[in-house]
């Protein structure tokens, strides 16, 4: 679980901000973007053969967020120049496809990392084995997806792009469904009302916060546990208006 806590990640673009009047949360987080692709060009200077541990630097520095958000921009920006488009590896393709990046043609070029494609390649599966080793929950441990039915009851995988760094853990990924027009995927709503697995704390999310339902074969011990406890307190507080209304002899 990650201790470190991130400065906030601004997804949208300069002309973004602009119209939403977030220009300052825009500029913080586009100086640490540039910051970060500078502090890769460094690292991939200072190591040359690369040793396992290359982007493992970075990534302490500056969260896994922003580092494969700047990586993700820079596959962004390679593909469109043919010189260099096939010396991306296929692999690297469909790891930048998984991020949410929004082109920027005024400052993005700031922010792109100028490196060897082969080494940009080989930090990019550096940062993927840093991020899996994690062990937080994906797409592959889930059994539908958020439109493949009614997911009311089921227990949902939060996506760690909508929880702080500090907070990733799989306790805090895996939330219960409780209600809200968001559990139906043929409704309008994307509300959902669920209570977190691992500290009981009930809230309201949207739909697309989240990733899918579990796999049962992916559910830990201690969720088992964990249903059980909150079944019992719902059941104490089923009962609790009862006995209030009931009469003492």
């Amino acid at each position: 679980m990650a201790t470190t806590e991130y400065p906030y990640l601004y997804h949208g673009s300069h002309g973004d901000a602009v119209r939403a009047h977030e220009e300052e949360l825009w500029e913080r987080s586009f100086r640490e973007n540039v910051c970060c692709a500078r502090a890769i060009e460094k690292a991939l200077r200072q190591d040359e053969n690369l040793s396992s541990d290359c982007a493992g630097q970075v990534l302490k520095e500056f969260g896994h967020k922003r580092v494969s958000f700047v990586l993700a921009h820079t596959v962004r920006e390679l593909e469109g120049v043919p010189a260099v488009r096939q010396e991306i590896s296929d692999e690297t393709r469909k790891w930048a496809r998984g991020f949410h990046v929004v082109p920027d043609a005024e400052y993005g070029r700031y922010y792109c990392v100028d490196t060897a494609t082969a080494l940009l390649n080989e930090f990019v599966e550096q940062t993927q084995q840093a991020y899996q080793a994690l062990g937080l929950f994906s797409h592959e441990h889930c059994a539908a997806g958020m439109y493949d039915g009614n997911v009311k009851g089921k227990i949902l995988v939060l996506s760690p792009s909508v929880l702080k760094e500090s907070a990733w853990s799989q306790e805090s990924q895996l939330w219960l469904a409780t209600g809200g027009f968001g559990c139906d995927p043929k409704a309008s709503g994307r509300a959902i009302y669920a209570a977190c697995l691992g500290d009981g704390e009930e809230t309201r999310w949207n739909r697309e916060d989240f990733i899918g339902a579990l796999d049962g074969q992916y559910l830990p011990e201690w969720v088992r546990e964990k249903l059980e406890q909150l079944q019992g307190q719902k059941q104490e507080q089923t009962a609790a208006p009862m006995m209030g209304g009931m009469k003492m002899g």
